[in-house]
């Protein structure tokens, strides 16, 4: 293993390296905002604690879900826009009100 940890020095690295499922690990961790706090910076990974890791979880679970709502949204947006018959050149929120007006 001494070999594996003089390729990749960077801890962060032997574990993508080490664990397949780890590839995705980011260097650096950001956490939920807290009303009563400033932002907070992001923390680089190798510096985090186990709690710091389950509060990560949450933000990136609250990115997940915003992003599959907006991504839901443009595909209603996008069957509006061809169910009201437009093409690919045609505004889409224009064409989607087109349609949802008859």
């Amino acid at each position: 293993m001494k070999g594996f940890a003089m390729l990749f020095p960077n801890p962060i690295a032997r574990l993508r390296k080490a664990h397949y499922a780890l590839e995705d690990l980011p260097d650096a961790v950001t956490f939920p905002k807290h009303p009563a706090r400033e932002s907070d910076d992001p923390l680089p990974l190798e510096d985090t604690t186990v709690d710091d890791i389950a509060f990560a979880i949450v933000a990136a679970d609250q990115e997940s879900i915003a992003a599959s709502n907006r991504a839901s949204a443009l595909k209603r947006l996008y069957k509006m826009a061809r169910e009201a018959g437009a093409i690919g050149i045609d505004p889409a929120v224009k064409s989607a009100l087109k349609g949802s007006a008859s």
